[in-house]
């Protein structure tokens, strides 16, 4: 009877995992049926890759325990360093990969990173490994926008781990860092704007290879988006200090995970923060922060006097033109200004000034063309008015003798 109870189960349990989708003889899911859900709609199975891909066994036979043998290479639930190198088994593999065009160092990037080390080297089973970031059955593409790797959900993929402090206090790492990226420049741009082009997590610190860059990489870091600024930051004094407890590159004047939009105001907190008033260094910063305000107040007037003009019926379309190279000119500063050099920001602003002079001067010329038109037409609208007077008058004179030869007869 109870040979028959069983059968009646195991045909009862076939039957509901069974179906179009459910890949054939795979008695895995006679027991594990719920895991289907997540399983037919992942990367993974829609390429034919079930559950012994991962997990061993033999899902051809029928019997549990034939099914679980050492022979068939059974994992079952595979520990953390396991669960790299079943991950890896294939994605290391170009043969595999080479189809699908997915690059095949990932494994050895994670060996390289501080989640590997501490999980081949130190035996930390705490880190996160392929699943904590891309989940197990349910795998998707990471470009659906499903994807815990998708760039909007990478920070709170990295969250769930770095926001905890029970996981990460014994590294002495702090779990604030999600909340200040998300009120960052950065991470309003991402949660606020939906730019999935903007910096997160892995823009900086890399993704399976993710280590935290050294006062030596984090201009190449941030150099990655902000090309020019890298650019003339290596030509600056300050580019030449590698000690992180004197100068950090970037972080020095810009944080790092609470990054804000840059301003003027910087120079005075961030300059002050190393060189004291008065010093050549500070000094410099002032100038060039000062050339840099007389750029952007000269910009903002002159653009004001282009409008008003534009308004009171002059031809402006010229000095619009010539108002866009202004700003060119004027956005070039900001890159410039992290050489710390004053000749070479004030030369754009020379640059500059030259331009807003002639703009000025473009705009006075016509306002006083059209002034002095007006009034030349002054005399010819007063001529206009005495013919008109004249010829209403002469028309009433007209008008009367009709009316007086009328009567006379």
């Amino acid at each position: 009877m109870r040979k028959y109870f069983l059968t009646f189960v195991f045909l009862f349990l076939a039957c509901h995992v069974s179906g179009a989708d459910v890949p054939p003889d795979n008695s895995c899911l006679t027991c594990h049926s719920d895991m289907w859900d997540d399983m037919k709609t992942s990367v993974h199975s829609q390429h034919a890759i079930y559950c012994n891909q991962c997990h061993g066994g033999d899902p051809s036979q029928k019997d549990k325990d034939l099914a679980k043998t050492p022979a068939t290479g059974y994992v079952g639930v595979p520990d953390k360093k396991q669960i790299a190198q079943i991950c890896g088994g294939c994605h290391a593999d170009v043969e595999k990969m080479n189809f699908y065009g997915i690059p095949t160092d990932q494994l050895q990037r994670y060996k390289t990173s501080r989640h590997g080390k501490e999980l081949f080297n130190a035996g930390n089973n705490k880190v996160a490994v392929c699943n904590d970031c891309h989940t197990e059955h349910d795998v998707v593409p990471i470009a659906d926008p499903n994807s815990p790797v998708y760039p909007s959900n990478v920070p709170k993929t990295c969250n769930r781990c770095h926001g905890n402090e029970k996981i990460m206090t014994p590294f002495g790492i702090p779990t604030d860092i999600f909340n200040k990226y998300k009120g960052s420049v950065h991470g309003k741009a991402l949660f606020e704007k939906h730019d999935t082009g903007v910096a997160t997590c892995i823009s900086c610190h890399g993704s399976h290879g993710a280590v935290p860059p050294g006062v030596k990489e984090v201009a190449a870091a941030c150099g990655k988006c902000h090309i020019n600024e890298k650019k003339n930051f290596l030509e600056s004094p300050h580019a030449k200090i590698e000690d992180a407890a004197k100068f950090n590159q970037c972080i020095s004047c810009h944080s790092n995970h609470d990054i804000q939009p840059p301003g003027l105001d910087m120079y005075v907190q961030a300059c002050g923060r190393c060189h004291a008033p008065q010093t050549p260094e500070f000094l410099e910063g002032r100038k060039i922060w000062q050339v840099i305000k007389d750029a952007q107040d000269d910009l903002k007037a002159t653009q004001g006097i282009v409008k008003q003009a534009g308004i009171e019926g002059i031809f402006v379309e010229e000095d619009t033109l010539v108002l866009e190279e202004i700003k060119t000119k004027v956005f070039e500063m900001g890159p410039t200004q992290h050489t710390l050099s004053f000749a070479k920001v004030n030369d754009l602003y020379a640059q500059a000034e030259g331009k807003f002079k002639q703009v000025r001067k473009n705009i006075e010329t016509k306002r006083d063309n059209l002034k002095q038109r007006k009034l030349f037409l002054l005399p010819m609208w007063l001529f206009i008015f005495v013919m008109a007077v004249a010829l209403i008058k002469k028309h009433k004179q007209l008008d009367a003798l009709r009316e007086e030869g009328k009567k006379k007869e």
